[in-house]
């Protein structure tokens, strides 16, 4: 009952911010962002636990603490302003938009389009700046199409955000069945966006890649769609520029059928880890990206991250070696 009732409050709640917050200027909603994520930073002690063990896992002593910290709270505001700015979205439409979004070179968007030609495309991007946005410009520049969201686990919000997420015209589904149903769009020509930088359970298909030197179970449902469907993938990201964003393309990315999902999601991730390591605060690192310690220099991951027998299948599988925790 209790949880009924809290996933009421949240429907409730979220139901008025949607109606409410696009009648605020952006800037104040922005400057309210930042000055609440600040107090947030450190009240809510888990997240920033998680944000600095991250940093120090990922980067080593290239950061002082200070830093470190610096950068943590920086990415939780990074976050709030994200948040207000999706409820804020549907102020933007086809006759605004370019006040707040723009390709940060337009000639290579052109390149893309005659590349692209009748095909579909994959467009990826990460838990990077505002994303959010990003995926927006897309379907204003005629480049529309689907895009998978997690249900959530109060349901009531999935329909809301839901909702959000279309108001540029891009057609929102949940991650079930998800890769059938992006796979037969991929054949008819539509186009389809997704996170590459989700990580899963054990239990979930994914792959393993590296990223910042540490192994992670992701999801590899680019990988498996590109192989399958033959089309490329289009890796993105949404910076902060004056008054709004620039998306910047990345290359694009086609492989022969026979290339790997762990080839193509590593390639993938390749071209999203040099923009992070440039811009780190505009990564999400209070998530939990390395929920599994590798069999292999262990103690360099996050105090969160578990043994797991699965986890070192996989790794042993993947490399031919016959490793142990008993042998390290």
């Amino acid at each position: 009952m209790l949880k009924k009732i809290r996933y009421w409050l949240e429907f409730v709640g979220l139901a008025a911010a949607v109606r409410v917050v696009p009648w605020f200027p952006l800037s104040l909603l922005r400057g309210v962002a930042w000055a609440i994520s600040w107090p947030v930073f450190y009240l809510d002690r888990r997240s920033r636990r998680v944000a600095l063990a991250n940093l120090a896992a990922a980067f080593g002593d290239r950061y002082t603490p200070k830093e470190r910290e610096r950068i943590a709270r920086k990415s939780i505001q990074v976050v709030g302003q994200r948040s207000l700015e999706l409820f804020w979205s549907p102020r933007i439409n086809q006759k605004n938009f370019q006040s707040y979004l723009r390709w940060h070179d337009e000639e290579f968007f052109h390149q893309i389009l005659r590349m692209k030609g009748d095909r579909g495309v994959i467009g990826l991007t990460v838990h990077f700046g505002n994303f959010e946005w990003g995926n927006l410009l897309f379907a204003f520049r005629g480049l529309g199409g689907y895009v998978v969201m997690q249900r959530l686990k109060n349901d009531r919000l999935t329909g809301l955000f839901q909702e959000l997420r279309e108001t540029s015209g891009h057609k929102v589904v949940t991650q079930e069945k998800s890769m059938l149903r992006f796979f037969k769009l991929l054949k008819r020509g539509s186009n389809v966006g997704l996170l590459g930088d989700l990580t899963l359970k054990m239990s979930e298909p994914g792959v393993l890649i590296n990223t910042f030197g540490l192994w992670m179970w992701t999801t590899v449902m680019h990988g498996v769609l590109q192989n399958r469907a033959g089309v490329p993938i289009l890796p993105m990201v949404t910076v902060p520029a004056r008054k709004g964003y620039d998306v910047r393309l990345l290359e694009p990315i086609e492989f022969s059928s026979d290339a790997t999902p762990a080839e193509i999601a590593q390639t993938c991730w390749d071209r999203f880890e040099p923009v992070i390591r440039e811009r780190p605060e505009l990564w999400l690192w209070a998530y939990k990206h390395w929920r599994y310690r590798s069999p292999v220099e262990g103690d360099r991951y996050p105090f969160y991250a578990n043994q797991s027998g699965r986890f070192d299948a996989e790794f042993n599988n993947r490399f031919g070696a016959a490793t142990s925790r008993t042998q390290i």
